[in-house]
C-alpha cells in the first residue's frame, strides 16, 4: 500500500512543481521582476532572439517565448538591446 499512497502523491504534485519551476532571474510578470531588482530596469528579454527590450519598445512584452528580467542579469547572460 506504501508505494502506491507514494506514486499517487508524486502524480499529483508533480504538475504543480513543474508550474512553480521557474529559472532564477526569469520571470512572468513585469511586477515579478521589480520585486527582484527594484533598482535595476526590467526589460523583456526574447528567448529564442536573445535580445532584451525595455518598456515603450513595440516589442516589450508582446514576443512569444520571452520572459522579464533585470537589464544586468540579461547582458550579463549575453543578450542584447534590440
Amino acid at each position: 500500500m506504501q508505494p502506491l499512497l507514494t506514486r499517487l502523491a508524486a502524480l499529483l504534485l508533480l504538475p504543480l512543481a513543474a508550474q512553480a519551476f521557474q529559472p532564477a532571474g526569469k520571470f512572468q510578470t513585469e511586477d515579478q521582476a521589480k520585486k527582484h531588482c527594484p533598482a535595476d530596469v526590467v526589460v523583456w528579454v526574447n528567448l529564442a532572439t536573445r535580445l532584451y527590450y525595455p518598456k515603450g519598445h513595440l516589442w516589450y512584452a508582446s514576443s512569444k517565448g520571452g520572459v522579464f528580467e533585470c537589464r544586468k542579469e540579461a547582458e550579463q547572460e549575453g543578450n542584447s538591446p534590440g
